[in-house]
């Protein structure tokens, strides 16, 4: 008895041993860092550093109304869930390797006569980061332009990240053709240039016509024509 004692013990010391260290081996993944570039405040919860097999879950609450947005892993686009409270849901499993996590939007930018045969470019942004912009006109002899701004939800001073839009409403002056020079800046946003053809007939009706844009990649004398 006593000999089978002596034996099952270092058994069971070997057997707890292994446990132990594939329970340690387990806790002791890796962890790989996820490059957000500059967009790193634009996701809720998000780390730096995350273990490899992780489930990762962050969230991406500015959202601004009439504008597309993709998320992008490695440059592989993901297909983000959505909460109402939270905004997009961005889902992945941590891979055995660094990785870039980046969005882009896309302002759909529409310009909208109205009742008064006044035309309009709705421009989205959102508080805490969202793009500003700055337009001027080639000739501001021939078209005048007022700018306001329009929350649609009217609890916005409430709320973090409240999208609004910028309003320009453009009257014509007197008849002809000149071109409207618009900017956006944001410090996670994407950043452009867009130049807008503007007609003004015999009635000082003004049409604008679908604009130029450059992106901005980079420095500032670096600029990426937009696909067409």
């Amino acid at each position: 008895m006593k000999n089978i004692v002596k034996i099952a013990l270092p058994l069971i010391i070997i057997l707890t041993g292994g446990i132990m260290m594939f329970g340690f081996s387990g806790c002791g993944a890796r962890k790989y860092a996820v490059d957000y570039g500059a967009q790193k405040d634009s996701f809720t919860g998000a780390k730096d550093r995350y273990r490899e097999g992780e489930k990762v879950r962050l969230y991406f609450p500015y959202i601004a109304t009439d504008t597309d947005y993709s998320f992008f892993l490695d440059g592989e686009e993901l297909n983000p869930g959505y909460d109402e409270s939270k905004g997009f849901i961005i889902e992945f499993t941590m891979p055995a390797r660094d990785v870039t996590l980046s969005w882009k939007s896309q302002n759909s930018m529409e310009y909208i006569p109205d009742e008064e045969k006044r035309t309009t470019l709705s421009l989205d942004s959102f508080d805490g980061g969202g793009p500003e912009y700055t337009l001027e006109a080639e000739d501001p002899d021939m078209i005048a332009f007022e700018r306001s701004i329009e929350y649609p939800n009217p609890d916005h001073d409430e709320m973090d990240g409240s999208p609004y839009n910028v309003i320009y409403t453009f009257e014509g002056l007197r008849p002809g053709k000149t071109r409207l020079f618009v900017t956006a800046r944001s410090p996670i946003g994407d950043n452009y240039d867009a130049v807008y053809e503007a007609e003004i007939d015999d009635e000082l009706n003004v049409k604008l016509g679908v604009p130029e844009i450059n992106y901005l990649d980079g420095p500032l004398n670096e600029y990426v024509n937009e696909p067409e």
